[in-house]
C-alpha cells in the first residue's frame, strides 16, 4: 500500500524546518508549513480546498488521479560518469547519469496543469523535466516555482542532489482547467549523509603499499593478505608513491545509497597531504566516487590522519538506536581533528561522532587502543576491544624471567621478560596511562556507546615513551588492537593482527605467550592472522590497521532505520 508523503510526514512529526545534512548543519529553511486550520499550526498541508462546517474537504481529485506522492531518497551527485574530468553537479543532465531519483506524476484531465514550488535547501537540489533544468539551483539562478501540463503517459521528473548534500520539499499544486486548486500534496526530498563503514559490514577490496627495500620490507604480511583475500586484494607498488605506507591514514571511505539502487561512495582525502596523497584519485576517482578535502592541509597535524577516525558497529543507547554506529575520534577542543573535518561529521547527524582524548600517544589515533570485532554469539553481534595493561603485566609475571625477547633487545632495550618487568619506570607509565586515559577511554565508552562490561574484551597492551615527541606515547608490544577485520562471503570474518614477537627469534608464533593470551580471548568465530609488520609498520609508530585500507558494502537503507537521527526528523 503507497503511504502518501502527507501522512508519513505527519508520522515523523516534521516540524517548521527540516535541517540539511551539509557542511553546516544549519537549517534548510522552511519546507511548507501552513498554519490552515485543518491541518493545526505548523503542520504540512494536504489541501487548500473549500472546507464545509464539518471540516470535509469540498473540492475532490478529479476521478483516476492519485495525487500523493512518496518521498524521494536519493544520492548526491557527486562522481563523474562520463569520465570527462568534471563533477557531474557542476554539468547539465547526460545521458548514462545514473546518481538522480525520480518522480512520476500522472497524467491529468484536459486543461489541468501543476504548478510545483521547491523549498528547503535549493542551493543543493534541482529539478530537471525532460533535459531542462526547471527548478532549483542551476543555470546560474535559483527557480523557485516551476508550472507544467504532464504529457499523456505523465511525466517524470529528474531529481538531482549537490554536492553538500540535502533536505528539500517539493510542492505539487494540481490546478484544474479554470487555474483553481483541485489538491496540493508535499513530496519530502532527501539525500544520503555521508556513512562511515563499520567492521561488521561484507568486506569488498583491500588494499596496502608493498615496500620491499630502504626501511624494511612487508612482503610477508602482503602474502598473507593475498593468501586469505585473493583477488579482493590489491598492492600497491611502494615506489609509485614514495613508499608511504600509510594509506589508512591518507583516505577515509565513506558512502551514500538511494532508494532507486543508487550509490555514491564518498572517498574523504586527509590533509596531511604525504606521497600517498594522488593515489585516491589515480585508483579512485570515477564513475560512482567523489573524493573530496576538508581541511587546510597548511594546518594539518598527525591528527588529521584517519587511523584517527573510526566508526562502531550499529548499537542503541539511551533508547536511541544508531543503525549505522558511532563514529569517534581524537579531539578536544581546537585540538586534534581539524574542524572542518569534525563539523562536516557532525553535520551528518546519522553517527553522531564522539571525541576522545588520544593526546597520550605519540601518534594520538584512536586506532592505537580500540576496535570493534564481529561476535554473533554475543547479545550485540560484536565486542568492542580495548587496550589493557594489568592483563599484559599478569601474563608477564606468570612467564620465566629469563625468557629471551628476540627482537626487544635490539630494538626496544628489553632483552628478557625479566626487563620488562624490573623497569619502574615502565610499570609506573602504563599504570598512570590505565589510570589517568585507558580507564577514562573505556567509561567514555560505555555511556555514548551504550555497552556493558560483558561486551568488553581487555587486551593485554604495553606502551613507552617515545623520545623527540613531547613526552607522547607508542605501542612497546607491537599494538594488537590496531587489526583489520575482513568479512567474506563464504560467511568467514579473518582478523590481520600484529604479530608481537614475544619469543625468541628462533620461535615460531606457537610459542608466543601473547598470541596464545590474545587469540583466547578472541570470540571463537574468528579466524586470526599474526602478520609481521615489525620493521615497517611497528618501528614507524603505526601497525597493521594503519597500512591497510577497504571498501565494504552498504547492509542498510538509511531512510527505512535512520531518519529518527536526521535533524529535524
Amino acid at each position: 500500500m503507497t503511504i502518501s508523503s502527507v501522512r508519513w510526514l505527519f508520522a515523523l512529526g516534521v516540524g517548521v524546518a527540516l535541517s540539511a545534512c551539509g557542511d553546516d548543519g544549519g537549517s534548510a529553511g522552511d519546507v511548507g508549513t501552513t498554519d490552515d486550520p485543518t491541518t493545526g499550526p505548523g503542520m504540512m498541508g494536504t489541501s487548500t480546498g473549500d472546507v464545509d462546517p464539518e471540516g470535509t474537504t469540498t473540492d475532490e481529485p478529479p476521478p483516476g488521479v492519485e495525487w500523493e506522492f512518496e518521498p524521494v531518497f536519493g544520492v548526491p551527485n557527486i562522481d563523474d560518469d562520463d569520465e570527462n574530468g568534471t563533477n557531474d553537479w557542476l554539468q547539465v543532465i547526460f545521458e548514462g547519469e545514473d546518481d538522480h531519483s525520480t518522480l512520476l506524476i500522472p497524467a491529468l484531465p484536459a486543461g489541468h496543469t501543476v504548478s510545483a514550488t521547491l523549498s528547503g535547501n535549493l542551493e543543493q537540489t534541482r529539478v530537471w523535466n525532460d533535459g531542462s533544468f526547471v527548478l532549483g539551483s542551476g543555470d546560474g539562478v535559483v527557480q523557485e516555482t516551476y508550472d507544467f501540463t504532464p504529457g499523456a503517459e505523465g511525466t517524470t521528473l529528474d531529481i538531482e542532489f549537490g554536492i553538500d548534500y540535502a533536505v528539500a520539499q517539493l510542492t505539487l499544486a494540481h490546478l484544474d482547467d479554470t487555474g483553481a486548486e483541485v489538491e496540493s500534496a508535499p513530496v519530502l526530498m532527501m539525500s544520503s549523509p555521508a556513512i562511515l563503514n563499520h567492521h561488521m559490514q561484507p568486506t569488498e577490496h583491500v588494499w596496502v603499499v608493498e615496500v620491499q627495500a630502504g626501511f624494511g620490507s612487508n612482503v610477508d604480511m602482503v602474502a598473507d593478505y593475498e593468501a586469505v583475500l585473493g583477488d579482493q586484494f590489491t598492492a600497491i607498488a611502494g615506489a609509485s608513491y614514495g613508499f608511504d605506507v600509510w594509506i589508512q591514514d591518507e583516505v577515509q571511505l565513506a558512502y551514500g545509497i538511494g532508494a532507486e539502487g543508487q550509490r555514491a561512495d564518498t572517498v574523504i582525502d586527509s590533509i596531511r597531504d604525504r606521497p600517498l596523497d594522488p593515489w585516491a584519485e589515480d585508483a579512485l576517482e570515477g564513475p560512482g566516487t567523489n573524493i573530496r578535502v576538508w581541511g587546510d592541509p597548511a594546518q594539518a597535524t598527525s591528527w588529521d590522519s584517519f587511523g584517527n577516525l573510526e566508526n562502531s558497529p550499529p548499537l542503541t543507547n539511551g533508547g536511541v538506536e544508531y543503525p549505522f554506529g558511532r563514529s569517534y575520534y581524537g579531539k578536544q577542543g581546537n585540538l586534534g581533528i581539524h574542524d572542518d573535518m569534525s563539523d562536516f561529521l557532525v553535520a551528518q547527524d546519522i553517527q553522531a561522532p564522539v571525541e576522545l582524548d588520544t593526546f597520550w600517544l605519540c601518534v594520538g589515533h584512536v586506532d592505537e587502543f580500540s576496535s570493534f570485532v564481529p561476535d554473533p554469539d554475543s547479545p550485540k553481534g560484536y565486542r568492542f576491544v580495548i587496550s589493557d595493561v594489568p592483563s599484559a603485566y599478569a601474563l608477564l609475571e606468570t612467564l620465566d624471567p629469563t625468557m629471551s625477547l628476540g627482537r626487544y633487545g635490539p630494538d626496544h632495550g628489553f632483552a628478557t621478560v625479566g626487563d620488562i618487568l624490573d623497569d619502574t619506570a615502565l610499570r609506573n607509565l602504563n599504570d598512570a596511562l590505565q589510570e589517568d586515559e585507558l580507564d577514562p577511554i573505556r567509561e567514555t565508552m560505555i555511556a555514548e556507546f551504550g555497552l556493558e562490561e560483558s561486551d568488553i574484551l581487555y587486551m593485554p597492551s604495553l606502551f613507552e615513551t617515545i623520545g623527540g615527541c613531547g613526552g607522547g606515547t607508542a605501542a612497546l608490544v607491537p599494538g594488537m588492537i590496531n587489526l583489520i577485520v575482513a568479512n567474506l562471503e563464504n560467511g568467514e570474518s579473518h582478523l590481520f593482527i600484529p604479530d608481537p614477537f614475544f619469543r625468541g627469534n628462533a620461535d615460531g608464533q606457537e610459542a608466543d605467550p601473547m598470541i596464545q593470551a590474545f587469540s583466547d580471548n578472541l570470540p571463537a568465530t574468528l579466524i586470526p592472522h599474526y602478520v609481521d609488520d615489525w620493521d615497517v609498520y611497528h618501528l614507524g609508530l603505526g601497525e597493521v590497521h594503519c597500512g591497510t585500507n577497504m571498501t565494504r558494502t552498504p547492509t542498510d537503507n538509511w531512510w527505512e532505520v535512520g531518519l529518527h537521527l536526521l535533524s529535524g526528523m
